[in-house]
């Protein structure tokens, strides 16, 4: 009975611990989303820009990364930019409460656009849907229809 327990014992730490590693080795690719464009650089870039324009977003800015790591002597810097979006509406009703207050380190949502060394393009962004989950009430409530809107936006744009 006494090595019957110390086994189950010992099992049940390894399951955890086994767990815990493949929680862990998978979260990365779980919070972000990456999907390759139906176009090239310039294109996609123009048409992500005109679609967040007409799912009545705003661009808040628009970060060009390439050309900053340039300036910084990088020349073999791939293209990537980087789209800083906002939905007014979305964080009136965040941030109306204080304790939502501490999401505010990833607003604005960001899109990004990027080059790979093979010359493929890829558009990235924060998996906000499961994000959202960690949070619950109205951050999750907002959260979901953000993750739903980008999936609008990017709609015709990338692979699904």
């Amino acid at each position: 009975m006494k090595n019957l327990t110390i086994g189950f014992i010992i099992g049940l730490i390894l399951g955890f611990l086994i767990c815990g590693i493949i929680v862990w080795k998978s979260m990365p690719n779980m919070m972000l989303n990456v999907d390759q464009s139906k176009f090239g650089f310039d294109e996609t870039f123009n048409l992500i820009e005109d679609s967040i324009i007409n799912h009545d977003w705003d661009i808040q800015r628009i970060y060009d990364i390439q050309e900053c790591m340039q300036f910084y002597g990088h020349e073999d810097m791939r293209k990537v930019s980087i789209f800083s979006i906002c939905k007014p509406d979305n964080v009136a009703k965040i941030l109306k409460d204080d304790k939502n207050k501490k999401v505010t380190a990833i607003m604005p949502c960001r899109i990004g656009v990027y080059e790979d060394s093979q010359g493929i393009v890829y558009v990235s962004r924060l998996n906000i849907a499961l994000l959202s989950k960690m949070f619950g009430g109205v951050i999750e409530e907002v959260m979901q229809g953000v993750a739903k809107d980008e999936s609008d936006i990017l709609k015709g744009i990338i692979e699904e």
